[in-house]
């Protein structure tokens, strides 16, 4: 099976290889409900998958949507090529986080962390 999971950061990564269409929808659909069950926040890389298509990106919006309602957040790695411009066209990396590598999700954690602290500070400060 193309696909991966494992946890970073406190942050349960779904890696997915290939191509993201209807077939692997099928395939991943009880990791993405057990993904849904768990309490952690959800990085999907598919910076792999050279193709998606509607069931693709039903299945991403699907858990985005999940997660949110359950207070997580949901983030994707998602490099240059056909996958990222559909994205982009439907106007969803505005709304779902795309980073173009693991490194830049990692940067950016560690930033949010230091502004998170900082607030902290501050806060303790006033």
């Amino acid at each position: 099976m193309p696909v991966i999971t494992y946890t970073m950061n406190h942050t349960l990564v779904l890696t997915v290889d290939g191509e993201l269409n209807n077939d692997m929808v099928e395939e991943i659909r009880p990791i993405i409900d057990a993904l849904i069950q768990k309490h952690t926040d959800v990085l999907v890389d598919i910076s792999a998958v050279g193709f998606i298509d509607a069931a693709g990106i039903g299945s991403l919006i699907y858990l985005y949507k999940q997660l949110q309602n359950n207070g997580r957040r949901m983030r994707l790695i998602c490099k240059q090529g056909q996958p990222r411009d559909l994205l982009s066209i439907l106007h969803i990396d505005r709304t779902i986080t795309c980073y173009s590598s693991i490194r830049d999700f990692l940067a950016d954690l560690s930033a949010e962390k230091s502004v998170s602290e900082l607030r902290s500070h501050v806060s303790l400060a006033i």
